[in-house]
């Protein structure tokens, strides 16, 4: 969500509990600012409702308790990147993994727009989505899935990607969205309450089944990434199946209002969302056009930056922003240790693959900068959530399709590459965070993403003119 500069204040942004912050502020101070905004969140978390996982309640006040939702993702996302190395290594990069990537993208498309995009952030604002309108939320997503892959398998075959020994994989990926949609609402649902545990360890037993399945000696790549998703299926099923018992979610909903409050609120963040996330399938769909195995680069740094924003974003923020969240501090401080961190790992990383690769030099540089706007992004977003009107959502909707008419238009380019699109995910991350940060009133990250985003710039026109 893109915001024009209000004043932060305006928008309730004056710490209510400050009172209560000072009396352990002398010790906070001293801490570095990764950690302070974790003991901030630790205490505040005290005086919330905890939070149910299973039917059992949560310590939600100890750090070991809020720590232990990075863990999750972090086993996750280590099985997640295990199972895709190993994906790679049996079935090679070619249609089949094309194929996989491309339908699970468009079956994540409505999850990403509908139930993070608008139930999530109406779940904190201040104009609250309706009982009626979460399930409204519950059953169209799915639907919409299924819609959305019936179509792009579609697109598949017309473009001759989607030869007749793919079509079980298409079935398989379909069925997986439809359940990938029902698992993704009731873990948002829960996440939206406080408690990030279900939504951290999500993809967790689908991937270690998986992971499983790439062990066992099949021949064709086809097969190979078939079974792969056939596994993503059952895991998802299972988990789906502990929620249901467990009934996550069910007291969100439960606290939710009757009736939607007065606004338009659901507008603005569908808007929001629909531009943001339609930009990101177009971006994927221009990788199409180049040679086969570009999808699966792609979304090899694509897998490298989400797994980063689900380890230590989606982990922790949900305990430091939640419905109940009355200063906008802690988020700040956070932001800025975990960048100056990512940062730090990002040039140690480009040094290691100059060495090991240099042809991957620009490649890297661009999934470094890619890490830095995407982490800045997905923290800004969730801050606006809570402190800044749905409103603020309109500038999205005009500079999210200007860099998607921009890559638009590189395609046609002779020197169009893959550097090319990878400059254009990272540029939509760091034009978003840069817009969200200067309506929060955090200069110094603006002017971070400032020169992030100028940086890409130039990589960008370099690689059109064939100086890269």
């Amino acid at each position: 969500m893109l915001t024009a500069p209000y004043r932060v204040v305006e928008w309730g942004l004056e710490p209510l509990g400050m009172s209560a912050l000072r009396r352990s502020e002398g010790g906070i101070n001293r801490a570095r600012p990764l950690v302070r905004s974790i003991a901030t969140a630790t205490r505040m978390s005290k005086s919330l409702p905890r939070p149910c996982l299973g039917g059992n309640a949560i310590n939600g006040g100890s750090l070991r308790s809020i720590l232990k939702g990075p863990g999750l993702s972090l086993g996750s996302q280590i099985v997640g990147l295990v199972q895709l190395l190993l994906l790679l290594w049996r079935a090679g990069a070619n249609e089949a993994t094309d194929a996989y990537f491309y339908l699970f993208s468009l079956g994540m498309l409505p999850i990403q727009v509908l139930i993070v995009g608008v139930m999530y952030p109406l779940l904190l604002n201040t104009e609250r989505i309706s009982r009626k309108g979460i399930r409204r939320v519950q059953w169209t997503t799915p639907t919409l899935s299924v819609v959305l892959m019936l179509g792009g398998a579609g697109f598949l075959y017309a473009n001759g990607r989607l030869p007749l020994e793919l079509l079980p994989l298409a079935g398989m990926s379909l069925i997986n969205a439809f359940v990938q949609a029902l698992l993704w609402f009731r873990s948002v649902t829960a996440e939206a309450g406080g408690n990030p545990r279900w939504n951290a360890a999500i993809a967790l037993p689908a991937n270690a089944l998986a992971l499983l399945t790439l062990l066992i000696p099949f021949d064709s790549p086809a097969i190979v990434v078939t079974t792969m998703v056939a596994a993503l299926v059952t895991g998802n099923l299972l988990l789906l199946a502990f929620a249901i018992r467990g009934r996550i979610g069910a007291d969100v909903i439960a606290a939710a209002p009757e009736m939607p409050a007065k606004g338009r609120g659901a507008h603005w963040f569908f808007a929001k969302a629909t531009v943001g996330y339609v930009g990101l399938v177009i971006l994927q769909s221009l990788a199409v056009l180049l040679p086969p195995s570009t999808v699966t680069i792609l979304n090899v740094g694509a897998k490298i930056v989400g797994s980063i924003a689900a380890t230590f974003v989606n982990a922790v923020m949900p305990v430091i922003i939640h419905h109940q969240t009355e200063s906008i501090g802690p988020s700040k401080r956070f932001l800025r240790g975990l960048v100056g961190i990512l940062a730090g790992l990002s040039i140690l990383a480009v040094f290691v693959v100059a060495t090991l690769d240099g042809s991957l030099l620009v490649q890297a540089i661009c999934v470094g900068l890619w890490i830095v706007a995407s982490t800045s992004a997905a923290i800004a977003q969730r801050m606006s959530f809570r402190f800044l009107p749905p409103s603020a959502s309109r500038i999205t909707i005009v500079t999210v399709p200007l860099v998607v008419l921009l890559a638009l238009a590189s395609s046609i380019a002779p020197g169009f590459q893959l550097v090319v699109v990878l400059c254009a995910y990272a540029t939509l991350d760091g034009i978003t965070a840069t817009f969200l940060l200067f309506a929060l009133r955090d200069r110094l990250m603006s002017w971070v993403l400032v020169v992030t985003c100028a940086v890409l710039a130039g990589i960008w026109i370099a690689a059109l003119v064939g100086a890269i």
